[in-house]
């Protein structure tokens, strides 16, 4: 995977992870109203981008049609695609069995779904990881999470599960929202980005994911030398797709034993390197059960902060 492709923020590669699994396979373009009109002998898989889209639609039509067939031709597996901009709909649709599979990032699927709802599916790996990290630049001073008051921190634009990691942070260290805790909330589009404005003082602290910190270490290694490491959350993957429990096992399991094959193939490679992805891996729902930590103990720490501003 080239170093362009892995610096670049995050959640850009939401909107990849969706157009790569569906290129996978030969797919319907269509909205949720037209899935009753879907073969019943396809699967039917349901595909939420988020806020944010890095390809147009005319972008990712274009690399249907140069990609679906030959990979079709090759995996044999036929599907239809259906693509919500609303993911409580496509969870509507999905309870009601008008789809068999789901696609979103991790906070989308913790929020919308119960994991006996979902069966085996798969994510999308990176090299360096996802887990989430903050760091202080050592010239900030920065020993520990109990010394973040009134620095200058950098995020990643339009990353849910960062904000909500960080907001959890602020909450438990310093009970209080992270915009009374810092004095200075800074957006960046990569984690390249990020890190190096902490290199050059323009900032205290940085949180990236893991395989944007290895890749701008790799960069510039006397940035890995400027940087303490203060918080770490695991995350094996930010975007996953899983199937209903309804769709038959065997069907599950063959289309799981192939995804993970891709990046072995020398067009497969291709793709996945276009959507800035290193592989595809089977992923099982209790994967996401970090994330349901996590986010109970978000919600737990805002509701302690709401009843104690209410009592004053």
């Amino acid at each position: 995977m080239s170093r362009r492709f892995s610096i670049l923020a995050p959640l850009r590669i939401a909107g990849s992870l969706i157009v790569t699994l569906a290129l996978l396979l030969p797919a319907t373009h269509a909205t949720s109203a037209a899935i009753s009109a879907a073969a019943e002998e396809s699967i039917r898989l349901g595909f939420y981008a988020g806020a944010r889209r890095e390809w147009s639609r005319a972008e990712v039509r274009g690399t249907f049609d140069l990609w679906a067939q030959e990979l079709a031709s090759k995996f044999q597996i036929p599907v239809s695609i259906f693509h919500y901009e609303d993911p409580i709909k496509m969870r509507q649709d999905f309870l009601a069995g008008k789809i068999d599979g789901i696609n979103a990032d991790a906070i989308t699927l913790v929020r919308q779904y119960k994991l006996e709802e979902l069966a085996e599916g798969y994510a999308t790996i990176m090299k360096g990881g996802w887990n989430l990290m903050l760091f202080a630049g050592k010239a900030s001073g920065v020993q520990n999470l109990a010394e973040l008051s009134g620095k200058r921190i950098v995020l990643l634009e339009e990353d849910q599960a960062g904000e909500m990691f960080l907001e959890t942070l602020c909450l438990r260290h310093h009970q209080h929202p992270c915009r009374e805790v810092f004095s200075d909330i800074q957006r960046v589009s990569t984690s390249n980005q990020a890190l190096m404005r902490v290199f050059f003082g323009k900032a205290d602290l940085a949180q990236v994911y893991g395989y944007g910190h290895d890749v701008a270490v790799e960069m510039n290694p006397q940035l890995g030398q400027s940087l303490r490491k203060l918080a770490e959350f695991p995350l094996r993957s930010l975007f996953l797709a899983f199937y209903s429990t309804r769709v038959d096992p065997a069907l599950r399991q063959r289309t799981t034993r192939i995804m993970p094959t891709l990046h072995t193939y020398p067009r497969g490679r291709q793709l996945l390197d276009i959507f800035k992805i290193d592989r595809l891996d089977v992923a099982y729902p209790a994967e996401l059960q970090p994330v349901i930590e996590l986010e109970r103990e978000y919600q737990r720490l805002r509701s302690q902060l709401e009843r104690k501003d209410k009592r004053r």
